[in-house]
């Protein structure tokens, strides 16, 4: 059975949903392919900086300096999202910040003292966070 091969499609409309009312897909092709790419979810860290906007997950990795992140809005990240010390030693007290939304409702600033420590939060599509799980001792302020 043959099949027919497309090198390039320049435009094309696609929906999806029952007939008769179907919903346009929207989504950009940058969008589509950052859904497809897991590498693209992961932001690890081994200095202080800014996380990349829309992750789900951010990995803090430095033994012997804290690393400061920030990420400015929880907006960007529905869902959950975790945050996590993936040093393989040291005691170095790394966090992030929160420049808009919170983790629990109060606290914008997660700090992880240990080696594994991690918060999973659920955030909603207005930011507003609810911790799922506290691996370890990761206090918030």
């Amino acid at each position: 059975m043959g099949y027919t091969h497309f090198s390039k499609i320049s435009a094309v409309t696609i929906a999806t949903g029952a007939k008769g009312s179907e919903v346009d897909l929207t989504a950009t092709v940058a969008e589509i392919n950052k859904a497809c790419d897991s590498s693209a979810r992961v932001d690890e860290l081994t200095v202080t900086g800014t996380v990349t906007a829309g992750v789900q997950s951010v990995e803090l990795n430095h033994a012997t300096v804290a690393v400061a992140a920030t990420l400015a809005t929880s907006v960007g990240c529905p869902g959950l999202f975790i945050v996590k010390n993936t040093s393989a030693s040291g005691t170095a007290g790394h966090s992030l910040t929160l420049t808009a939304g919170t983790f629990n409702g109060t606290n914008n600033v997660a700090t992880l003292n240990a080696p594994n420590e991690c918060l999973v939060v659920y955030f909603d599509s207005a930011g507003d966070g609810t911790i799922v799980e506290n691996v370890g001792a990761v206090a918030l302020s």
